[in-house]
């Protein structure tokens, strides 16, 4: 009888090894959650025609489409947060996320309409105040 008697406990013991393997496991397969991105800031960047009083050369024309393409790129990179122009004096604004004021600058500057000197650019931090949406 006692080959019986030892049959449960040493079946309760595997069963608890087991038991702590598999939790071992699942615990290691766990992973500690990301740590958040930084809080991104706003900026608005004003462009507003060099030549607003001439006919767009052909090179300017060019640089345009390049820098819509470029605003493109931007949305679907989550840094552009919205963009448009008025149609009166083809002045734009571009509101974009970036983490700090340097990043600003770099997105602001590697648009190829600003560097090509089809637009002059400002940057100044934005805060939203009220929208449709929520910021």
């Amino acid at each position: 009888m006692r080959p019986k008697a030892l049959l449960l406990p040493v079946a309760a013991l595997g069963l608890l090894v087991s038991l702590l393997f598999v939790a071992t496991l699942v615990s290691a397969a766990k992973k500690d959650p990301p740590a958040p991105a930084p809080p991104k800031s706003r900026f608005l960047i004003l462009l507003s025609p060099v030549h607003p009083e001439a006919a767009a050369t052909e090179e300017e024309k060019a640089r345009i489409v390049m820098h819509f393409d470029y605003l493109k790129t931007l949305l679907a990179d989550g840094k552009l947060v919205l963009a448009g122009m008025s149609t009166d004096d083809y002045k734009n604004l571009v509101l974009i996320e970036a983490a700090d004021r340097e990043e600003a600058e770099r997105i602001m500057t590697s648009d190829p309409a600003v560097s090509a000197n089809v637009y002059q650019a400002e940057l100044h931090p934005f805060q939203m105040v009220l929208s449709r949406q929520a910021p």
